[in-house]
């Protein structure tokens, strides 16, 4: 039986793969600036593509709510102050 290593069975042949994914000099794929990014093979660009995009739906859920924390912190402190004949 002929056995393969993790990362032989993720990377196909090098005829196979094409280099239309790979990032050119001087862009930040993903908003990231690491060397390490352009070592990626194909299959890791699509994957960290799909996480960059589960990451900015995440930030952006978080930063509703932050919003909506605001805003009620400010109208309990409007209240608060109202209570207290500061207006």
């Amino acid at each position: 039986m002929n056995r393969t290593t993790e990362a032989e069975s993720c990377t196909p042949p090098a005829a196979v793969q094409s280099k239309s994914t790979r990032p050119a000099s001087g862009t930040q794929p993903f908003g990231l600036r690491a060397l390490w990014l352009h070592f990626a093979n194909d299959l890791e660009v699509r994957r960290l593509a799909k996480l960059h995009l589960r990451i900015l739906r995440k930030q952006d859920a978080l930063n509703q709510f932050i919003n909506e924390r605001q805003k009620i912190m400010n109208r309990c402190i409007r209240r608060m102050r109202r209570a207290n004949g500061k207006n």
